[in-house]
């Protein structure tokens, strides 16, 4: 079996959580573990994803431990009190739109309730919040000086991967009259969508790559203009060949010789209509696709 070397993800986390160990030993922290947890939650595969899931942890920290204290001050360990307080937990979270907090409020309080063993409700709640801030403020000022995540470079392959991809399925159907995947080219783009996406929501944008990223969303454009009229084409059951206009652009483009129109009809129009936009669209790829020229 061959082994999968350490990501940075993986280095990251566990200097997180190293730091938070340090920090229970420099300020005396006693329960330093939910520190230590909060900061594995936490660290994401972009700066942004942790600040997001520290978000949803601290949310659902604070929540606990406020419904904690209550019924941890009212009666400790009481069957009925740890019930309710797990229905009003859900319910505010569920009411306030914190979905993703709702388990992580549960178990904060659920280790009030539980766990108290002669500590007051009111500090043991404080302090829960206290090392979680700790564990997520670690978490993410780690992810974000300490080898941040190289989206622009997953951007720039994807986005050539996928004009590469275009240009091969083209010349497949064209020349050789090959069915397309078109669920499978769907993902692809939808995939360049979802880098594209992470890349732009995370805290640090050079000024000089939002000319790229423009570019880049005008690619995902292009390549969604042609996968709707690859899809118009694909749905077609004759198998039509090329007018001598589009049929000089294939042969200039691929170097090979596709299909000529044996006839004209209704089919053959609206097929030669839709290959004509996806090689003008593949033309304006070929323009845009190196960002760095131009």
């Amino acid at each position: 079996m061959k082994l999968k070397k350490i990501g940075m993800r993986n280095v990251k986390t566990a200097i997180s959580v190293s730091i938070c160990v340090a920090l229970a030993h420099i300020f005396n922290r006693e329960y330093i573990f939910y520190a230590a947890i909060a900061a594995v939650i936490a660290m994401q595969n972009s700066v942004s994803d942790s600040f997001k899931a520290g978000k949803n942890r601290m949310l659902g920290t604070i929540a606990g431990a406020v419904i904690g204290f209550v019924c941890a001050f009212t009666a400790p360990d009481n069957v009925i009190l740890c019930g309710v307080g797990i229905v009003i937990l859900i319910f505010i979270c569920n009411s306030l739109g914190w979905n993703k907090s709702v388990t992580i409020s549960c178990i904060v309080f659920l280790a009030i309730m539980l766990n108290l063993n002669g500590r007051t409700p009111f500090m043991y709640s404080v302090n829960r919040i206290i090392d979680t801030f700790i564990g997520i403020t670690v978490s993410v000022l780690v992810n974000y000086f300490v080898l941040p995540p190289k989206h622009w470079d997953k951007l720039y392959d994807g986005y050539i991967a996928a004009i590469d991809r275009l240009f091969i399925i083209i010349e497949n159907k064209l020349c050789k009259c090959e069915s397309i995947n078109l669920d499978k080219l769907r993902s692809e783009i939808l995939q360049l969508q979802g880098t594209l996406n992470t890349y732009t929501s995370e805290f640090r944008i050079k000024q000089n790559e939002n000319k790229g990223i423009d570019k880049i969303k005008n690619i995902i454009s292009v390549c969604n203009e042609i996968y709707m009229h690859l899809k118009i084409i694909e749905s077609i059951e004759k198998v039509c060949g090329l007018n001598e206009s589009n049929y000089a652009k294939v042969v200039d483009m691929f170097s090979k010789e596709p299909l000529k129109e044996k006839e004209r009809d209704e089919i053959s129009i609206v097929f030669n209509y839709h290959v004509e936009n996806i090689l003008n669209r593949l033309d304006k790829l070929e323009g845009i696709k190196y960002l760095n020229e131009g």
